[in-house]
């Protein structure tokens, strides 16, 4: 199987590699930082050891030291990533120094973005919210739980009882995958889509110069930013001797689930043998899909473009050769946006199914809604998506900003809204009936 490894032909730089895209992987590792934190939140509360985390902000302060890392400050963190054997990279600066999620979310790097999402973001009710304002608002709602569960202010489930962990609301939202499935959008899809793999913008994405290295480094700055595509894509160099079960970490070989140590040096290169965020969800879906490839179509994509790249380093891309890039850009993009879709599809039919369940299981419904809908708010940020903005417009209305709760809510209403919006994504995306059923 192909593996995205090329070495470099840069005079001085010869049979080193030419890939890089450690920065995009420091964001991802960033983003599951995050999500382990918001998880371990429950039992630092109740053990009372910090009693600051009573107090208004504390917590809100805590994750957004994750989100804008000042000062390089994550750059001492460990990873939390926990793999046999174990990572290379302990901390996250060991992956990458000085990097942030803040500046490049939907909005906050405004070079060249197809909208100006100050005000064209969309999907969250009328609230006006910017990416970054609603992901705020998510720190906010953990904040004011926080202090809540501190004082023994706890909200209840709609049978009444305590909620048992400080990341699901009353309304039915698990802000722990509400806002890292938020984010991958709004950061990986959105940077990889609208910035490092787009061409409406002289001097940003492929409109870059092939011609040259970029100053001391074995690579051209369209190797770079083709490469730094790929990383946001979050998949590991040798992907495809991957199953799709080992992938997303379900069966196959013991010694790959979902990362593997290939070069054979006792550790897991998080940059190169480790699988991150949507290339993960699309092998889960593969591998429950009789019609979709999206791993295999994505992975070939991206390294048919990068051998093209690099075939040609040292003279800019003809006009024929960069069309041929750019049918390599559609492919991988396209097959990593459907796997988005597709699992909001699979979100859909967890959510209806355990909306109607006889032994209702609010957590397990709060969870699907929250990755239902984190998923659903990607889908803008890319500049080719097949899905017409009044369709989004039509799925997110049908989504709404809760899940209708059992015993509350008008669940027939709600389940033919869901419905609705899973055969639009099944038509803009031209999945087989049997794989929506199935997912």
């Amino acid at each position: 199987a192909a593996v995205y490894e090329i070495n470099s032909s840069i005079e001085g730089h010869e049979g080193r590699s030419s890939v890089s895209n450690s920065g995009q992987i420091a964001r991802h590792a960033l983003i599951s930082a995050l999500q382990k934190h918001i998880e371990g939140l429950t039992e630092r509360l109740d053990a009372l050891n910090n009693p600051l985390l009573a107090d208004r902000g504390t917590v809100y302060a805590e994750l957004d030291f994750f989100f804008t890392c000042a000062n390089s400050i994550c750059d001492e963190e460990p990873t939390g990533i926990s793999t046999v054997p174990g990572v290379f990279q302990a901390t996250l600066g060991a992956i990458s120094t000085g990097k942030n999620l803040i500046g490049k979310l939907a909005g906050n790097d405004t070079t060249g973005q197809h909208r100006d999402w100050s005000l064209a973001f969309v999907g969250w009710g009328n609230s006006g919210l910017t990416p970054e304002g609603l992901a705020r608002t998510f720190f906010g709602i953990l904040d004011q739980a926080a202090v809540g569960r501190s004082n023994l202010d706890i909200p209840s489930t709609p049978s009444g009882d305590r909620i048992t962990r400080v990341y699901f609301t009353a309304q039915g939202h698990d802000i722990r995958h509400l806002l890292t499935t938020f984010l991958l959008g709004a950061i990986a899809f959105s940077q990889g889509a609208d910035d490092y793999l787009d061409d409406d913008m002289e001097g940003k994405g492929l409109n870059v110069s092939n011609g040259e290295a970029i100053e001391g480094k074995s690579y051209t700055r369209l190797e770079h930013n083709w490469d730094e595509g790929f990383g946001y894509f979050g998949a590991a160099r040798d992907y495809l001797s991957y199953s799709d079960e080992e992938i997303a970490g379900d069966g196959g070989r013991a010694d790959w689930q979902g990362y593997h140590d290939s070069d054979g040096d006792g550790a897991i290169d998080l940059r190169s043998e480790y699988n991150f965020g949507h290339s993960v969800i699309a092998a889960e879906r593969d591998s429950n899909s009789a019609a979709e490839d999206m791993t295999g179509q994505a992975f070939t994509a991206f390294y048919e473009g990068r051998k093209l790249i690099a075939d040609n380093v040292g003279a800019q891309l003809t006009n024929a050769q960069m069309l041929e890039l750019k049918g390599y850009r559609d492919v991988a993009v396209l097959a990593w946006e459907k796997s988005i879709a597709a699992t909001v599809i699979h979100e859909i039919n967890d959510t209806i199914m355990h909306m109607e369940a006889d032994e209702y299981d609010f957590y397990a419904h709060a969870t699907s809604w929250s990755k239902m809908k984190g998923h659903a708010l990607a889908f803008q940020f890319n500049p080719r998506t097949p899905l017409s903005a009044d369709d989004f417009a039509a799925i997110h209305a049908a989504m709404g900003t809760a899940p209708e709760i059992p015993g509350v809510g008008n669940l027939d209403a709600y389940k033919a809204g869901l419905l609705g919006a899973r055969t639009v994504l099944q038509n803009a995306y031209g999945f087989a009936e049997a794989d929506v059923a199935d997912w």
